[in-house]
């Protein structure tokens, strides 16, 4: 694994963050590396935000998210700027990794340069209305305030910083994409009006929903009421990629919820929260009430459920195993359907079969534990260990349990046991690419609930980064047609859309 070693100039112990495990989780799948290796590679690395005296709003909030981001992997962190920035941005930095080390310095070349600073930097980013740009050479612009493309520009630069680091790739090709339009003509760099979005059903609070409310958060024109729906707490484990999550919110298993309402608190969007599933809220009230839904959920089913309920607009947010993207779905209109991107293409494995071929169970007991939830026995727990190449001892804590809870928690990532990379079904998606994916997903929020950035988007459905291990694409849409055979085509799914809506 090529990893960057230069700039060896101060000794520095190994300043792991506690929830490194899961960091592994995601870096190893990606990468291919032992934990042990991943570990030594980090231990000579430093990296670095260079800020200006005076930082404009889009300049902070670049700082900002960049520090949040680069927090959560790297165990020694270079900050320089104002005395005031440099004590915000460092206490930012420790409230998520405790254990964080600062150093004086970092190399120009994986140093983030921010507003006019003097200090050497080989990362530019910035941000100019809707415009998110990354610079390889010193430049500051001050343009319309605008947190999307803000926080899309930190993400592109700490982007370049883990490709340098970990890949030993220095691109030279600057990044500039309208986040409007997702075009490069200025013509339509209008400013962010001010605007009410209405009743939102806010679908998951993951990582990739993290990063939007973080978004929302700073964009003090908007307006509307977020109903925020997710049943779980916060995890250590959640910390390698949830820009809201800090250390304490995991010692003290805060609601999922409650941290979308934290940072919501200072806006004007009104936050009401249930420890619901989707499906549950449907359940509870009878079907959905509000015209849009957001989502970022981890599985198909949520998502075509949410196409289901008949909203009028609904926003997706995703990630992939090394990609990301967003969708924004208008049921009126004749492009794809939420239901239509994730329309079955002939039959895959169900979890039940993907559990049993991860585990090395036969299909047939790997459906009655899952269907009776009958504890795993210690024969199962063998079974698995020996499968995935590890003592039975690591996996000793599951036995008794069911075997979903096995399957998310160590075939997924979600527990930190050290298996092969090879035996992994699933890569953990890096903060960084979550990150983008929510600043997207709440861009097309906002763009689909207000008529003036509506009419001046892209016409495209999709938009999308297909390999966050190189630079952005120089194309970001993709045309996605209606699918055949998906419920928006059924006559009285149409039927039932219109007597919803008609009189509203």
């Amino acid at each position: 694994m090529p990893v960057y070693l230069g700039g060896r100039g101060e000794a520095l112990k190994l300043a792991l963050a506690p929830f490194f495990d899961r960091v592994y989780s995601a870096i190893g799948g990606h990468l291919s590396v032992g934990r042990e290796d991943l570990t030594a590679s980090l231990k000579d690395v430093r990296v670095g935000l260079a800020c200006g005296a005076t930082l404009s709003e889009n300049e902070w909030w670049t700082a900002e998210l960049a520090t949040n981001l680069l927090a959560r992997l790297y165990p020694s962190l270079s900050i320089n700027g104002s005395q005031k920035d440099l004590e915000r941005l460092r206490r930012l930095a420790v409230r998520i990794n405790p254990a964080i080390e600062f150093c004086n310095t970092a190399p120009a070349e994986l140093t983030i340069g921010i507003g006019h600073t003097t200090s050497p930097a080989g990362i530019w980013p910035s941000a100019n209305g809707w415009f998110s740009r990354l610079w390889f050479a010193p430049k500051s612009e001050h343009g319309a305030t605008n947190p999307y493309a803000a926080g899309a520009s930190a993400c592109f630069a700490v982007a370049e910083i883990f490709r340098r680091v970990f890949l030993n790739r220095f691109s030279d090709a600057e990044v500039s994409v309208s986040l409007l339009t997702f075009g490069k003509t200025e013509r339509d760099n209008v400013g962010l009006p001010e605007g009410d979005f209405g009743e939102v059903l806010l679908a998951g609070i993951g990582a990739v929903a993290n990063s939007a409310l973080w978004t929302l958060a700073r964009d003090a024109g908007r307006r509307g009421r977020l109903i925020a729906l997710d049943p779980e707490h916060v995890e250590a484990s959640n910390l390698q990629r949830y820009v809201l999550g800090l250390f304490k919110d995991a010692e003290h298993t805060k609601p999922k919820t409650w941290i979308a309402a934290r940072e919501l608190r200072y806006s004007a969007i009104k936050v009401e929260k249930a420890a619901l599933s989707l499906e549950e809220y449907a359940d509870k009230h009878n079907g959905i009430a509000c015209p849009t839904i957001c989502i970022s959920v981890d599985n198909v089913e949520t998502r075509r459920a949410a196409q289901a309920l008949l909203p009028r607009l609904v926003v997706n947010g995703w990630t992939g195993d090394l990609a990301l993207g967003a969708s924004s779905h208008h049921s009126s209109d004749e492009r794809a359907c939420l239901a239509c991107l994730y329309h079955p293409q002939g039959r895959s494995l169900s979890q039940t079969e993907q559990a049993a071929r991860a585990l090395g169970l036969t299909p047939e007991r790997a459906a009655a534990l899952w269907v009776t939830r009958t504890p795993l026995s210690q024969q199962d727990i063998s079974t698995a260990a020996r499968t995935l190449g590890v003592d039975p001892a690591e996996l000793a804590g599951w036995q008794g349990r069911p075997l979903g809870e096995l399957y998310t928690d160590v075939i997924c990532g979600a527990a930190p046991i050290r298996l092969p990379v090879v035996n992994r079904v699933e890569t953990v998606p890096l903060a960084h690419q979550s990150a983008l994916a929510g600043v997207l997903m709440a861009a097309e929020l906002v763009k689909g609930t207000n008529p003036e950035l509506a009419d001046l988007s892209q016409r495209e459905t999709l938009v999308t980064w297909g390999d966050v291990l190189f630079p952005p694409p120089s194309v970001w849409v993709v045309p996605r047609a209606k699918e055949p055979g998906c419920i928006c085509l059924d006559e009285d799914y149409q039927i039932a859309f219109r007597d919803k809506w008609s009189h509203k």
